[in-house]
């Protein structure tokens, strides 16, 4: 009997022992299930943070934006509306066409057009911040941050174009009185003597001809950056309309 109640003994703890290490297998799994869930449920929180970080960095983006496709485009078309005003003015000097009155005319029009002067500051704080990595659009992320080096090339050319429009009326500011406005005193026969000087002058119209060549280069290149303008608008709106 005691040798059977020794066996029976042995079974039971046997049995006890394959429960608890049953158990705690079991136990072990199910924490490390709860870890995963815990460790996705913080990833998926995470990126949630993350991607309603980036919606709200590409909504200030697209305002600025938004915001200096205007005054881009405003320059651009007083640039452009000018050109052709200056192409016939030089054609009609060329073929000795010009006289006072299209002197008169063509000095008229406004050319000089200032700096654009676009806003850089929401891509300024993203790229100082290094935020601009919080961008998941890599080819919407590389012209971000080239956008910079593009304004920054328009300004110096229209500063380039300024230059030459002020050249431009030095050539002959000195010898007439400003052809936009009436003056009292003024002298029909001697402003049609002086205004034929500088139409022969070959300062005036190399100077004319130099402002000419800046206006057109400008006016290319400001259609690069509109293109490229234009491209990133379409990608933060795609962005945004994944993302939301």
């Amino acid at each position: 009997m005691k040798l059977f109640r020794k066996i029976r003994l042995n079974r039971i703890l046997d049995k006890k022992f394959k429960d608890y290490l049953v158990y705690a297998i079991g136990e072990i799994l199910l924490v490390v299930i709860g870890i995963l869930i815990a460790v996705q449920v913080n990833n998926w929180n995470q990126q949630r943070i993350k991607a309603k970080k980036e919606i709200h960095a590409l909504k200030d983006i697209k305002s600025e934006f938004n915001l200096n496709e205007k005054k881009i485009i405003a320059k651009q078309n007083s640039r452009i509306n000018i050109t052709p005003k200056i192409e016939e003015y030089i054609s009609n000097i060329s073929t000795g066409k010009a006289n006072i009155e299209s002197f008169n005319e063509f000095h008229q029009n406004e050319f000089m057009f200032g700096m654009t002067n676009p806003s850089v500051g929401v891509i300024d704080a993203l790229i100082s911040s290094s935020e601009i990595s919080i961008i998941t659009n890599d080819s919407l992320k590389y012209l971000l941050a080239g956008w910079k080096n593009q304004l920054e090339n328009l300004y110096e050319n229209e500063q380039i174009l300024w230059n030459s429009g002020l050249e431009f009326i030095g050539s002959y500011s000195n010898q007439i009185p400003d052809p936009r406005h009436t003056w009292f005193d003024s002298d029909t026969n001697d402003l049609k003597t002086k205004s034929t000087k500088i139409l022969n002058s070959v300062e005036y119209r190399n100077r004319l001809v130099g402002f000419a060549g800046c206006n057109k280069i400008v006016i290319e290149e400001c259609n690069s950056i509109l293109n490229d303008l234009n491209l990133i608008e379409r990608l933060i709106s795609k962005e945004i309309e994944i993302n939301e």
